[in-house]
């Protein structure tokens, strides 16, 4: 009697609100070097050329909008970053366009586009690994120290242009090797997670094999046992009768018994003991009952699955709706269906703004419950709680 092979868990739980974070960071820094870029500008507007100027300020300030509501509103996707290196990338190429006339020996000039660098280095350098990212990196302050020294730049002199040319570099590269150590933290945190919930399923599988044996030995013990004293005191036709009767009952459980340990399947008072077991081990003191059709069966596939979503449903609640919250799970069996119920009073969320590489609540709880033949349900809104329930139909 096995269980049935299981998928892996997908790391994204803590490693998507870490993501969303340095989003949503990185695009209010964006807002502060758009204005830093729109007050360098103003002061600049005589040695710019109009059409070209205002145009490379537009386009900066639309991607710098879209990534503000790209990292709040829209789940946070990858091309935000990219939008944004190409864009500065763009107003680099075009700096020449934008200049209506030299800039030789003004004074401390800097051209704006100079205060976009930085973060854009940053935000591509946010999609490593990447060759092309490493790349850009590279190149924006090799391209940065160049210009700078030339005609177009206002002519600084090498050590002028060396210092730009590290800020760019060095400030970027230090942010950026934080923000990735902190993303292989969270990816452990996940990795640890999913680790402890395939222990608590492989635990809730040992507790509901050796559950469903105890409750075939004791079944043995106490029919073959009843059947032989009775069969011992009988003294007259009577009581060898009522010990034939014992007897083919007894035989007739046992035949029961054998027939559904051929065909993997097990009692729902053994899964619902066990799965009990398996999420107090999640969380000590959590509210668990069960109620209904204890002597009802299940195949061992579908108990397996099961109980991996509840776990998993358990855990969810446990990374997201705060450990304040009230938790309860509700196991009952009726003779046609098997019914859990996983609820808490914390935040919610909306379902429709769950990200798509959000997969915990999509493929460990929704598609593992659907491949069995169940039924996933879900009512949650933002401050009103959680509920998921899970069903499944007895054949």
């Amino acid at each position: 009697m096995a269980f049935a092979k299981r998928a892996p868990f997908s790391a994204t739980l803590a490693l998507s609100r870490v993501d969303r974070l340095i989003g949503r960071i990185l695009s209010l820094f964006m807002l502060v070097s758009l204005s830093e870029c729109i007050t360098v500008f103003t002061g600049q507007i005589q040695y710019l050329n109009g059409f070209w100027a205002f145009s490379a300020l537009a386009v900066y300030a639309a991607a710098l909008l879209f990534n503000i509501v790209n990292f709040w509103f829209l789940g946070g996707q990858s091309y935000g970053y990219v939008i944004h290196g190409v864009v500065v990338a763009l107003l680099v190429a075009t700096w020449q366009f934008q200049l209506s006339e030299e800039v030789t020996g003004v004074a401390h000039f800097q051209p704006w586009i100079w205060w976009a660098t930085g973060g854009a280095s940053m935000a591509m350098g946010l999609l490593l690994p990447r060759w092309w990212a490493w790349a850009y990196m590279a190149a924006m302050p090799t391209v940065w120290f160049f210009l700078l020294q030339t005609p177009l730049g206002g002519e600084a002199d090498l050590g002028k242009a060396a210092q730009d040319a590290a800020f760019v570099t060095l400030f970027p590269a230090a942010l950026v090797t934080l923000t990735h150590l902190l993303r292989n933290s969270a990816r452990n945190v996940d990795e640890a997670t999913d680790l402890a919930a395939q222990a608590s399923a492989e635990r809730a599988r040992i507790d509901a094999i050796e559950r469903e044996r105890s409750r075939v030995d004791a079944l043995v013990h106490d029919s073959v046992l009843t059947t032989l004293l009775v069969s011992a005191r009988a003294q007259n036709k009577a009581e060898q009768d009522a010990a034939l009767e014992l007897a083919q009952t007894a035989i007739a459980r046992l035949k029961s018994a054998a027939e559904e340990n051929s065909v993997g399947l097990i009692s729902v008072l053994s899964f619902s003991q066990a799965l009990t077991q398996a999420v107090e081990r999640q969380e000590p003191g959590i509210d668990v009952s069960f109620s209904g059709a204890s002597g009802k069966t299940l195949p061992i596939e579908a108990a397996s699955a099961l109980t991996d979503a509840t776990t998993q449903a358990v855990a969810n609640s446990l990374q997201h709706a705060g450990r304040s919250a009230t938790r309860l799970v509700r196991i009952k069996a009726t003779k046609k269906e098997l019914k859990i119920v996983v609820s808490d009073d914390g935040v919610g969320f909306r379902v429709s703004r769950i990200a798509k590489n959000r997969l915990g609540l999509r493929l460990s709880i929704i598609q593992r419950v659907e491949n069995i033949g169940g039924r996933v349900f879900i009512n949650t809104q933002p401050g009103a709680g959680s509920t998921i329930i899970l069903e499944w139909d007895f054949k």
